[in-house]
């Protein structure tokens, strides 16, 4: 399989709250946030787990904290998804229209964390 993703990928740890946006709701979770596990990050998106059901190509607000505390506001599309069969799916997200100061911070969390895989 060819990688398409033109941004690193790196291991994040975190839940984080969707709150769906627009009016295509997935069932039984419109006006509420969700919690999801985070599974990893870069620069232009993140992919999270869940048990939910999300649809494809719907918009959720969410606040991302990273492990050095710090955070910032996203609108996240999911644009893909995959079950293996598990009881849980893996949603891949991008990220609309995120700052260039909110890029930084995930460059610096990506610093830090293989920063610390190397040691």
């Amino acid at each position: 399989m060819v990688e398409r993703r033109k941004s690193k990928r790196t291991d994040i740890d975190v839940v984080i709250s969707l709150k769906q946006l627009g009016d295509n709701f997935v069932t039984g979770i419109s006006g509420r946030a969700v919690a999801v596990n985070t599974l990893n990050i870069s620069k232009d998106g993140i992919a999270f787990k869940s048990d939910r059901n999300f649809k494809l190509n719907t918009y959720h607000d969410t606040i991302i904290t990273l492990d050095n505390k710090e955070c910032f506001e996203a609108i996240i599309e999911i644009v893909r998804m995959e079950n293996l069969g598990e009881p849980e799916t893996t949603y891949g997200c991008r990220f609309i229209g995120i700052t260039s100061e909110d890029q930084f911070k995930i460059d610096v969390y990506q610093l830090v964390y293989e920063s610390k895989c190397v040691s």
